[in-house]
């Protein structure tokens, strides 16, 4: 029996050891399953949490890209309603333009442009801060709504149509930029440093055919726009005194620039050493940061060299930027022998008419040819206070993607917006001409406040006017074509300097010339067109100033009145009905031709009977003389 119980109890004791190995087994299963449980539940819940981060950032991209996009609409609606308060107007195709620069606020806005990113900081800031530092000596401290917007668009090398009223600032609005271009390195304006993908393609073997051909024609170009003895900037006027200003201003703005300024006035005086010294062969040369000159002189120098120094012809094939100052001047093609008042360019013309020569003999003759000779790499830029359709229709073929850039009134006539709000205009009836002379004698009897400018349409009625008022013992002078290049430099010195109260010229004067507080402009003779007469006027009022001017009409003048008084009318003056409802002229006569007047003589009867009694008698003598002597 105790074996039976025996091998019972052994057999009972190895099934609880089985049942308690089986027990173990199913618990180590249980809390293995249990574990893996809770790592998926983990791992579950990590990745809803990630889900829910990354629809969190996807949220805050996009509203980071609306809020840019927002922020963007917003800044271009501030910069447009920022235009319309300073007056400034764009044409229709610049309004949407993307690339189109912001305006600037102050001088110091001016910020290095982008493709002039990767240069030297250092000299952008450096001229720009002498730039601002040399405006605020002349008590110029903010710019004009033209420099606002054209100083930009010339700095991200734009081409520019400017138009806007006379003493509005035009001539800073492109004397900057053009300063800060002509400081650039050759290396930064051509792009002629080697990339590094470029570097890397060499290095590996790698070439491409269409790119060698098309590097080898742009640095052909840089090649021959980065040697010695180069002109980098080049400024065209109209008359040698609107020349000789801006050379003056560009003298004045540039003073004490980093690595100093060289600019020359393109003269008959100065052509043959401008010619010798930078014709392009000089590499040692440092050549000139800006040239200024008439068209016809720099034609001149382009066409036969100076004629002295082995005929080397001036090179422009490094010109960065150009710019024609009194565009619709410059533009004209019924110009005869360029201005007519310009007593430089007739010369050039008249010599070249008697040799032969083939020079164009028109102003617009003249820009062509000089334009095809500038590279296609320079900016170009076209400023007037008198842009019309014929104008703006010649400036699609000169200019290439332009920024058209128009301030002041916004009206219709482009005469009109280039009437300066600052000036007070009156319109005089004298009945014949014997009653112009005593008109201005009344005016000076009653007071005037110098200086004065009084404008005449031809050179022997501003010296006739002249001798008149000379024996008034008036301080007058007078400034013609008929005077010599030094006559009329002194008389210019001396009208600035305030020796003079009363300066008579011809139309020589009504562009561009800048004279400082010219209270009032009379008009002796009226003009014969409406652009003429809004650069009279513009003669005063300038930089914010108050002018007056005063336009005398005869009987005569019935048939180009009622142009001038349509100006006066779009330009806020009342004028009566019967004015603006004259017939004009019967067409006979051009425009441009002045009219027939008696001349300023008050010499009595008998004085003038016996001088021309006495004339005759002098010259019978000399007929008898030189018989004699045959």
């Amino acid at each position: 029996m105790e074996e039976i119980f025996n091998i019972l109890s052994s057999s009972a004791r190895i099934d609880k050891s089985k049942r308690k190995k089986r027990k173990q087994q199913s618990e180590a299963s249980s809390n293995h399953h249990n574990d893996q449980s809770i790592i998926i539940s983990k791992s579950q819940r990590n990745h809803n949490i990630n889900h829910q981060d990354n629809n969190h950032q996807d949220n805050f991209d996009n509203k980071k890209k609306y809020s840019l996009s927002k922020l963007k609409h917003i800044h271009k609606e501030e910069i447009a309603a920022f235009r319309n308060r300073l007056g400034i107007h764009l044409s229709q195709s610049n309004r949407h333009d993307p690339t189109l620069p912001d305006p600037i606020s102050s001088f110091m806005d001016v910020k290095q442009p982008t493709w002039w990113d990767g240069g030297d900081v250092h000299t952008f800031e450096s001229v720009r801060n002498t730039i601002v530092r040399n405006v605020e000596k002349g008590r110029w401290i903010n710019p004009t709504p033209i420099q606002m917007q054209s100083i930009t668009a010339l700095l991200g090398r734009r081409d520019v149509l400017g138009c806007a009223p006379t003493g509005s600032g035009k001539s800073g609005a492109f004397i900057i930029p053009t300063l800060l271009l002509s400081s650039v390195s050759d290396s930064i304006f051509y792009k002629t440093n080697k990339s590094k993908d470029d570097e890397n393609n060499v290095a590996s073997g790698k070439s491409n055919s269409k790119k060698k051909k098309k590097q080898h024609n742009v640095n052909n170009q840089r090649s021959k726009s980065s040697g010695g003895g180069k002109i980098k900037a080049l400024l065209l006027a109209p008359s040698r005194e609107l020349a000789s200003q801006l050379h003056r201003e560009v003298e004045r703005l540039g003073e004490g620039k980093l690595h100093g300024l060289r600019s020359a006035l393109l003269s008959k005086s100065n052509a043959a050493t401008i010619c010798s010294n930078y014709d392009g062969s000089n590499p040692d040369s440092r050549g000139l940061d800006v040239l200024v000159s008439t068209p016809l002189r720099l034609l001149e120098c382009l066409e036969r060299g100076s004629g002295i120094d082995n005929g080397k012809k001036l090179d422009l094939g490094s010109v960065r930027i150009v710019v024609l100052d009194e565009a619709d001047r410059l533009l004209d093609g019924n110009d005869g022998w360029g201005d007519k008042n310009d007593v430089t360019n007739t010369a050039i013309a008249a010599s070249d008419h008697k040799s032969g020569s083939t020079h164009v003999k028109t102003f617009l003759g003249q820009i062509d040819t000089i334009l095809s000779n500038i590279p296609s790499t320079a900016v170009r830029a076209l400023f007037s206070a008198t842009i019309g359709a014929s104008v703006r229709h010649l400036a699609e073929s000169i200019l290439r993607n332009e920024i058209d850039i128009s301030t002041g009134a916004k009206t219709g006539n482009s005469t009109v917006s280039g009437v300066n709000d600052n000036i007070s205009q009156k319109l005089t009836f004298v009945g014949r001409e014997e009653g112009k002379l005593l008109a201005i004698r009344q005016i000076i009897a009653k007071g005037l406040s110098p200086p004065v400018i009084i404008f005449l349409q031809s050179k022997e009625r501003a010296q006739a006017l002249f001798l008149e008022l000379m024996y008034d013992n008036v301080n007058v002078d007078v400034i013609h074509a008929g005077k010599s290049q030094a006559a009329r430099d002194a008389a210019v010195a001396k009208f600035r300097k305030g020796e003079t109260w009363i300066l008579i010229c011809t139309d020589l004067c009504a562009r561009g010339l800048d004279f400082k507080a010219v209270n009032m402009v009379i008009n002796y003779d009226l003009p014969t067109s409406g652009v003429t007469y809004v650069h009279r006027i513009g003669r005063c009022g300038r930089a914010g100033r108050k002018g007056e001017a005063i336009t005398l009409f005869t009987e005569a003048d019935f048939e180009h009145l009622r142009n001038i008084a349509n100006v006066m009318k779009h330009s806020g003056c009342d004028i009566p009905d019967w004015m603006l409802s004259l017939k004009n002229g019967n067409g006979k006569r051009d425009k441009n031709t002045p009219m027939k007047r008696k001349s300023i003589d008050t010499t009595s009867g008998y004085d003038k009977k016996r001088r021309h009694k006495k004339k005759q008698c002098i010259e019978n003598n000399r007929a008898k003389k030189t018989q004699r002597n045959f």
